[in-house]
Formats: structure tokens, sequence, C-alpha cells
């Protein structure tokens, strides 16, 4: 683990403001509000149904919105990349015996019938796509059907399940199982030096039929509780995003499942070695991220970053397609990846100017020129500021504007000659 940032003048300013940098990306509680409630919304879409297929199914969140850490998109993304992302399961008790294809037509129908709203559902490779155009950011709901695999008695989406692949049929999948794992990680505690920073509050019918039931959202309290390893999920999927549009790298950028798992894998290992040796929480983040590529894991059809609870499970099974494409998705990995690397220490380095830092906030982090100047002026006032060289402080740029004030003072009056007396 490298120590010698400890030794940087900007270290505590730059924990600040990546902390910081992670609340200001995170929804904001209208926004998250607003999900909930459309997410709620499904159960009664499924209730009017009178399919057999779907009756009786069971609702819950998967993915960053189940595991807190969805984003804001980044202020000049377009098309998908402009919207908010939540995912949920729809799993199905009574498909045992159904093709992946009817399951999928199944939802499709019930989905145009009974969803209100401008867009036309979008068909996915394992499910479908609610787009909710009139908001602003605009946001979609993907929604995928499962059913347990055989032995699981669970109904509630825990234990192994399988989801329904246009091309490939039924796949293993285990969200909920991977949703507690992180939960589990995250609860570990890496200890840290009593000086740590801390975010204050501002910043975070009677019928035959079987009725569906579902899972609430988690409040909004409890996605906004950052610790370092959620932080530094979310910095990292909006580092990957603003690289992506910089790069032109959309459609082949790291899914947020491959950065998620190696992020937790390492924070994992990182929460248990700080009991030997404290950490401070910028250390946490910086090592998660260059520690990421340590649980890859070599295959002999290449490569897999496996769901930790379901090896039937590869996250970057993309990265083994054929005729070269997989190496596309392999190479974009391993490109952005060196770059969040360097970015994560972005703040301990020297720009110079503040302008020349918070340009590089912006076009690295995407987040505003003007929070980040904001974020600066709440630091103390005797904190090297980030980016900018040893000394350099709040106390000392009001000296220097006090004192050159006091400078042009003193020589405007110098230049002023004396009247001479009259008669």
């Amino acid at each position: 683990m490298d120590t010698t940032l400890l030794n940087k003048p900007q270290v505590d300013s730059w924990e600040s403001l990546l902390l910081r940098s992670a609340a200001q990306i995170s929804l904001s509680a209208p926004q998250y509000e607003k999900i909930k409630t459309r997410y709620e919304n499904l159960q009664n879409i499924l209730d009017a149904t009178t399919d057999p297929l779907l009756q009786g199914a069971h609702i819950f969140i998967q993915g960053s919105i189940g595991l807190g850490t969805t984003l804001k998109p980044v202020p000049y993304a377009v098309n998908e990349m402009a919207t908010i992302d939540a995912d949920a399961i729809v799993l199905l008790p009574n498909a045992a015996n159904a093709s992946a294809d009817q399951v999928l037509e199944a939802i499709e129908q019930r989905f145009r019938a009974g969803s209100r709203v401008g867009q036309p559902i979008k068909p996915l490779r394992r499910g479908v796509r609610i787009v909710y155009g009139d908001e602003n950011p605009g946001f979609h709901i993907d929604i995928t059907p499962a059913r347990v695999v055989a032995g699981n008695t669970d109904q509630k989406g825990l234990g192994k399940l399988q989801v329904p692949d246009r091309e490939t049929g039924w796949k293993a999948s285990s969200p909920r199982e991977y949703c507690n794992w992180l939960g589990e990680i995250a609860e570990l505690k890496v200890i840290t030096e009593t000086h740590s920073f801390a975010l204050d509050s501002s910043s975070r019918a009677d019928t035959a039929l079987a009725k569906s039931t579902q899972d609430p959202v988690p409040d909004y309290g409890e996605y906004m509780d950052s610790n370092p390893l959620k932080a530094a999920i979310k910095l990292l999927k909006r580092h990957r995003d603003v690289w992506a549009i910089a790069n032109r790298k959309e459609s082949i950028r790291p899914i947020s499942a491959i950065i998620t798992t190696l992020a937790t894998h390492a924070y994992e290992e990182i929460a248990r070695e700080s009991a030997h040796r404290p950490l401070r929480p910028i250390e946490a983040m910086i090592e998660i991220v260059r520690r990421m590529p340590d649980f890859i894991d070599p295959i002999p059809a290449g490569y897999a970053v496996f769901n930790p609870k379901d090896d039937g499970e590869n996250f970057a099974e993309k990265w083994n397609r054929p005729n070269g494409e997989g190496s596309k998705y392999r190479d974009a990995f391993y490109v952005w990846h060196a770059r969040a690397v360097v970015d994560m220490k972005l703040g301990l380095e020297d720009f110079g100017k503040a302008e020349t830092f918070e340009n590089a906030m912006n076009e690295q982090f995407g987040v505003s020129k003007a929070f980040v100047n904001d974020a600066i002026k709440k630091l103390p006032a005797d904190w090297t500021l980030p980016g900018r060289k040893a000394g350099v402080t709040l106390n000392s740029i009001s000296y220097a504007i006090f004192a050159g004030a006091a400078a042009a003072s003193s020589a405007s009056q110098a230049a002023i000659k004396p009247v001479d007396r009259l008669g």
C-alpha cells in the first residue's frame, strides 16, 4: 500500500472534495422519490394481468438502486446516457416450464398494455425498458423477469435464479444474493485514523387471481449514507461515463457490474488489512481503484468477473466474444482503469492555478467548476487547497489579496502630489 500520499500537503482537502463530489453526483431527494413512485406502480401494472404466467409475481429492485450507487447523468450526456438508470426483477412463480421467449413476450405485452408513458416500451435482450422521458433528467426502469432454479423454494428472490435471454435461452443470475453480498462487505468498517472527514447532513379487489407482491425501495437516507466503498463506486462510475463520452467509447464502456464487483472485492481486502494499519478514507478509495484488476479471473474462455454468489454469472462475458469483439470491451476497461488510477489522485498534484484545477475536475469527474469553487471555499482556512502547491490556503490567498490591495493603495497615495499653497 502506497503511504507516500499521506505526506502530500493536499491530502486533507482532496479527501474532503472527493467525498463532497460523491454526494454531489448522487440523486437528489426529489429525483429519488420520483423513481420510487414509478417503481411502486409496477405492481399495479402486473396486478391487472389475467395471464397465468405472470400471476403471483414478486417484484424487487436490483442494480444500482438496490446497491445505493445510482448517479445523476453527466450534464452533457446524450441519448441513454442522459437518463437515470433503475432496474427491477419480476420473479415469476409459474414460469418453471415456460421458455425464455414465452416469458419475454408475456412481460412485453403486459407492460405495453399497462404503462402510460409517452415513449414505447423498448424490448431488451433480457427484458423490457420503460422510458419516462417527461422527467428532467429523464430516467428509465429496466424490467427483467426471472424464475427460481430447480431446488430453490424461495419465492422472494433469494438463492439462484434464471433470467430469460433472447439469444441463449435461460441464463444464471443471482441479483438478490449479489446485492446482499455488497451490503455485507460495505458494512465492514475500514479502521480509520482519528483525523477523517465526514459529510454534513446538507450534502446527503376480491379476486381469485394471485396478486403480485413488491419489496420497497431503500430510504433516501440509506442511499446517501456513503462509506468509502460506495463513494468510490459512485466516483468511478461517473469517471467512467465522462471518459466514455470524451473518447467516444459509450457502447463499449466498462459495465457497472464489473466496476462494482471489482471495487467491492478490493474494499473487503483493504478493510481487513486496516485492522493492522488504520487508513484514511482517501487512502481506502485510492487503494480500491488500484487493486481492482487483481480480482479478474482467467478462465479457459478468456476472462471472468464472477458474481461472487453465483459462478454461473460472468459479468465480463462480453470480453470473451470472438472475432476481436471481446478485446474491444476488455481493452476499454484497462485503458479507462489506468486513467482512473491517475485521476483518483488528481487533487494531490499542483495545477498552479485554481481555474486549471477546476477545469481538470470538470473534465475527469463531470462536476461543475462552480461546485468545485464552492466546495473549496468551505474548507478549513489553514488547509493546503486541492490541486495547489504546499502552503496555498484560503488564508494565504486572502492575505495575498489584502496585501496586494494595500500595496496598490500605498502606491496610489504616493503618486498624489501635494497641493501648492494658494496665494
